[in-house]
């Protein structure tokens, strides 16, 4: 199963925190945008990078760009 396919298994909050990796979004940004702190952040994508089976932040973010590409309409 690719990481795209493995994107379903994601929960509501590390979806939330999932859309924001394809903006490119800190930590920081993340945390402010959601009303959480930095350390739940980083919580999150280490949950999101287990669950995807990737190798990092980088590759999460890479993964729900092209995701996003792929499943919203332009301008969403």
């Amino acid at each position: 199963m690719s990481a795209l396919e493995r994107v379903q298994f994601l929960s509501e909050r590390e979806w939330d925190v999932f859309r924001l990796l394809s903006l490119g979004s800190s930590n920081r940004d993340v945390s402010r945008a959601l009303y959480i702190t930095e350390r739940t952040v980083k919580a999150h994508i280490a949950s999101i990078v287990a669950k995807l089976a990737v190798n990092g932040r980088f590759q999460a973010a890479l993964v729900s760009y092209v995701y996003h590409m792929q499943n919203c309409p332009k301008g969403q």
